[in-house]
C-alpha cells in the first residue's frame, strides 16, 4: 500500500479544516424574483437551520396549497452536523493513516454524502411541490409547483434559482483539490482523469447560463402573466447568473428590458423565436424584425421575428410590411 507525499497529506488535512466553515456559512440558497418582488427574496439553508425570507415565502406558497415552511419538517438537521463532522474526521484520519487507498476511500465518501444529499433535497422538494392542499385557494389543475434541484426554473410568475451557498461551494472546491491529488498521486493519463473530473464538471455546468427551452401551454409571461400559448412568438432573457424571464411576445420583453436599462449589460443571451421555425430560439441583436398587419401576436405587438434575411423579406412583400431592425424594435418600446 503507496503512501502519499508530503504535500497531498498536507493538503487533505488542510481540505478537511476548510470544511469546518460548514458549520459558519449557509451551505444552500434558494432565490426567487417576481413582479411583485424585483430585490428577490431568498432562503438560506445552513447545517441546522433555515434563513432569509422565509415567512413570506412560506406564505405566498400557501395560497396554491404549499406547506408552511419550519426547521422542523427537516429530521435532516438533527444529524447534518454529525455527517459533516464525520466527513472532517475521516479526511485527517486519510492525512494521518497517510495510505493511498485511505484517499480514494475519503473521495468514496464526498461522492456518496454529495449524490445522497442530492437526492434527499429532490425528494423533499417532489414532496414540497406535489403534495398540495386540496383546499387552496388557488388552484391549477395539473400545475406542480416543485422547486428546481440546480438551476432556474420558473413557477407561474415566479422565477427560482437553487444552488450551491458560500458552504457548497467551499465543499465543491475541496472536492476539486482531493480529485486532483488523486491523479497527481497516481500519475493517471488523461482520459481517466477527464472521467473522475466528468461528474464534477456536470454540476457546474447545471449552474450555466445556457437558456431553457420554451414550454407553451405551461410557462407564464413574466410581463403580462398571460400564458405562452402560440410558438411563432415569444422571447427569453437569460442573465449572467442564470436568471430566466420568459415573455410571450416580443413588446413584453421590451417593455421589461427598457425599464431595467441598468441591467442591460448583465444579459448573457438575449433571445426571440423564430417566426419562420415556431419554437426555436435566435439571439434577438442578430434577428430581422417584420411588422405587419397579418402578423397576429399574443399581446398585439405585429411583429415576428426572423432570423433568415431572404424569408422576412418575402413575407415583408407579401403582407406589404414594414422592416425593423434591432434597434428600432427597442426604440418602437420605449
Amino acid at each position: 500500500m503507496k503512501s502519499l507525499k508530503p504535500i497531498s497529506r498536507l493538503i487533505v488535512a488542510l481540505c478537511s479544516l476548510a470544511l469546518l466553515s460548514a458549520f459558519f456559512v449557509p451551505l444552500w440558497q434558494i432565490l426567487m424574483w417576481a413582479p411583485q418582488y424585483p430585490e428577490g427574496l431568498e432562503m438560506k439553508i445552513w447545517i441546522n437551520t433555515i434563513s432569509g425570507d422565509v415567512k413570506i415565502i412560506s406564505a405566498l406558497n400557501h395560497y396554491i396549497g404549499m406547506k408552511h415552511i419550519e426547521v422542523e419538517m427537516f429530521p435532516e438537521f438533527g444529524y447534518m452536523v454529525y455527517i459533516i463532522g464525520s466527513i472532517i474526521a475521516f479526511g485527517l484520519l486519510t492525512a494521518l493513516i497517510n495510505k493511498r487507498f485511505m484517499l480514494v476511500s475519503y473521495l468514496g465518501v464526498f461522492a456518496v454524502t454529495g449524490i445522497a444529499a442530492l437526492v434527499d433535497f429532490y425528494l423533499w422538494g417532489y414532496d414540497y411541490g406535489h403534495n398540495l392542499n386540496p383546499d387552496a385557494p388557488i388552484i391549477i389543475p395539473g400545475m406542480a409547483y416543485q422547486p428546481p434541484l440546480i438551476g432556474t426554473k420558473v413557477l407561474l410568475n415566479f422565477t427560482a434559482f437553487s444552488g450551491p451557498d458560500i458552504g457548497g461551494w467551499i465543499f465543491i472546491v475541496v472536492a476539486l483539490v482531493l480529485i486532483g491529488l488523486l491523479v497527481y498521486e497516481i500519475k493517471i493519463n488523461k482520459n481517466l482523469a477527464a472521467i473522475l473530473i466528468f461528474p464534477l464538471a456536470v454540476m457546474f455546468t447545471s449552474c450555466s447560463t445556457d437558456p431553457v427551452p420554451l414550454e407553451y401551454g405551461k410557462d407564464i409571461c413574466y410581463t403580462c402573466k398571460m400564458m405562452l400559448m402560440d410558438n411563432k412568438f415569444g422571447a427569453e432573457l437569460v442573465t449572467k447568473k442564470g436568471k430566466i424571464y420568459k415573455f410571450d411576445d416580443i413588446n413584453c420583453m421590451l417593455n421589461y428590458y427598457n425599464a431595467n436599462e441598468a441591467e442591460h449589460g448583465n444579459y448573457a443571451h438575449k433571445l426571440v423565436i423564430d417566426f419562420a421555425r415556431p419554437g426555436t430560439f435566435i439571439e434577438a441583436s442578430n434577428s430581422y424584425y417584420l411588422r405587419a398587419d397579418e402578423i397576429k401576436s399574443p399581446m398585439a405587438s405585429q411583429i415576428a421575428a426572423f432570423e433568415d434575411y431572404n424569408l422576412m423579406k418575402e413575407n415583408k412583400e407579401k403582407w406589404k410590411g414594414i422592416y425593423l431592425s434591432w434597434g428600432e424594435v427597442v426604440t418602437e418600446f420605449k
